[in-house]
């Protein structure tokens, strides 16, 4: 039963389950992508790249850096965290997957929280 319900889990609500305890990076969300069935893995990063896209946007996450202190958002649009993410990605990373926190980490809102919890709430946890 739990697997069942674990497979209605879209890559997006994983990410934001995810991001409940920990703050997640560009590869976490590459691997949320698992859920969408793709095997492909420039597909896997072209949807891990909109699914950041569509994080950030809907204003779930925000794009930061990591240090000993905590999360430190990134003093940027939400435009402008895509574009920084996709254009490291793609230049420095091509279709590789990043080291975790090699490019950004994304830290989940109250928003995000709140979804993520109805997510698990759904699935009975």
């Amino acid at each position: 039963m739990l697997g069942e319900q674990m497979n209605q889990r879209s890559p997006k609500d994983d990410v934001l389950v995810g991001g409940l305890d920990d703050w997640a990076y560009a590869a976490w969300v590459y691997g949320s992508t698992r859920l969408s069935g793709l095997s492909d893995q420039v597909l896997r990063r072209e949807l891990a790249l909109g699914l950041i896209a569509e994080l950030l946007v809907e204003g779930l996450v925000v794009a930061g850096d990591v240090d000993e202190q905590g999360h430190h958002p990134w003093l940027c649009s939400p435009g402008e965290a895509i574009e920084r993410v996709t254009r490291e990605w793609v230049t420095e990373w091509s279709d590789e997957i990043p080291t975790p926190g090699a490019i950004v980490w994304f830290a989940n809102t109250d928003e995000g929280n709140r979804i993520a919890s109805a997510v698990l709430a759904r699935e009975g946890r």
